[in-house]
């Protein structure tokens, strides 16, 4: 199997084939722990642990669904700044221009506003 640029393999159908079974298995074993306590309930015996089978069954299923998600939800991205952000100038790094607006109260401090005369506050 080839790798991707970031070094994890790319989703093949075999690895959602695995995702969804490991996940009905896990729905599986759930199902199964609350039968069993509703077992115990109805004989009237006391609840100590869950059947190995139903254990090992939650343990693996729940390992591999992890597995599978990590190949099924794509590359992930490179953590380091300099990696990301290299095709950008050091001057656009820190400006965030969506936080920019020029549209504010402030703007009436300034000694060149003009009061609109359909804008006059009532004092």
């Amino acid at each position: 199997m080839p790798s991707s640029a970031s070094g994890s393999a790319p989703a093949t159908f075999l690895h959602k084939v695995i995702a969804a079974v490991s996940f009905a298995a896990l729905i599986h074993a759930a199902y199964s722990a609350a039968q069993h306590r509703l077992y115990l309930r109805l004989t009237e015996q006391p609840f100590t642990a869950l059947p190995a089978d139903i254990v090992a069954q939650t343990l693996a299923s729940l390992i591999f669904l992890c597995w599978a998600c990590t190949h099924v939800a794509g590359a992930f991205q490179p953590i380091r700044a300099d990696i990301a952000n290299g095709r950008r100038k050091w001057d656009d790094v820190g400006s965030c221009l969506s936080f920019v607006t020029f549209e504010h109260r402030a703007k009436a401090l300034s000694p060149t506003y003009a009061l609109d005369s359909g804008r006059a506050f009532a004092v």
